[in-house]
């Protein structure tokens, strides 16, 4: 079951009364998206826009639906308002935390064409979405024969333990799926901010 303060409630209601009064029902959402939290969303539909799979209930005055996979996120949840001088919103207390993507194993049957598009994709479908969890993004830099040459940015930036997440879990993943690859270049400044093109972290 997801709870509603009367805080939360009470602007629910009063977003419903300033609008059109066929917007009467609160569709919740809450999705991975590669964090250690949920993204969450809220807004106003008509009462059509209900699917034959979505949970319903009663928010206090309001219909409230849920799809059933933001339905098995949210169990136990608490939907809350904060009034406060330097910010006021809607925030969610929530207990369940999603699954955080871990660098995969085995091998990839996807990744084909040009060096680079093998890379790209690999990036985008598993690398990028396992380092989101600790707010970090790799970039490709570029290809050179069977040389790759990446930046990290985000939350690698920095980081003391970038050169260990290069070798062990990057270089290590994409020289696995990606047997053409003879190395993996980290080209990020990490002491200056700048990302100097051909700069190998040893």
């Amino acid at each position: 079951m997801i709870s509603i303060t009367e805080a939360a409630r009470a602007q629910i209601m009063a977003a419903i009364q300033a609008r059109s009064p066929e917007a009467n029902v609160l569709r919740v959402e809450a999705r991975a998206n590669g964090t250690a939290e949920f993204s969450y969303g809220m807004r106003l539909v008509p009462p059509g826009e209900k699917k034959q799979d979505d949970t319903t209930f009663d928010g206090g005055g309001f219909e409230v639906i849920v799809d059933p996979k933001s339905w098995e996120n949210l169990k136990g949840a608490t939907i809350d308002f904060d009034e406060g001088l330097l910010r006021s919103g809607f925030k969610f207390i929530n207990p369940n935390k999603p699954e955080v993507p871990q660098i995969g194993e085995g091998p990839r049957s996807d990744l084909t064409g040009p060096l680079a598009e093998k890379v790209q994709l690999l990036l985008d479908t598993e690398l990028n979405p396992a380092v989101a969890s600790h707010g970090g993004i790799i970039h490709l830099v570029g290809v050179e024969g069977n040389k790759v040459f990446l930046s990290f940015g985000g939350g690698c930036h920095g980081c003391g333990m970038v050169d260990v997440t290069l070798k062990q879990g990057v270089e290590a993943r994409i020289r696995e799926v990606i047997p053409e690859v003879e190395e993996v270049i980290d080209t990020t400044d990490h002491s200056g901010g700048t990302n100097p093109y051909y700069a190998p972290v040893y």
